[in-house]
């Protein structure tokens, strides 16, 4: 009764890392001036980290106000 075979150890996938130059609002490249949550050092453009701050929104990666 011991010849069962043990499934496949799971394969995870690649660590997605991103790029700098990323905003995590609108989703895109940054162009222009660019926001750095104090908290996480996230990246953002400065146009949506301002709009974002009016809207009363968080940091998408750590939920940290916006401060500008």
């Amino acid at each position: 009764m011991s010849d069962k075979k043990t499934p496949p150890p799971p394969v995870l996938p690649p660590m997605v890392s991103l790029k700098e130059s990323f905003c995590l609002f609108h989703k895109g490249d940054i162009k222009g001036e660019i926001y750095t949550c104090p908290s996480c050092k996230s990246n953002y453009c400065l146009k949506c980290a301002e709009k974002a701050k009016k809207e009363g929104r968080l940091c998408v990666k750590c939920k940290y106000l916006v401060l500008i």
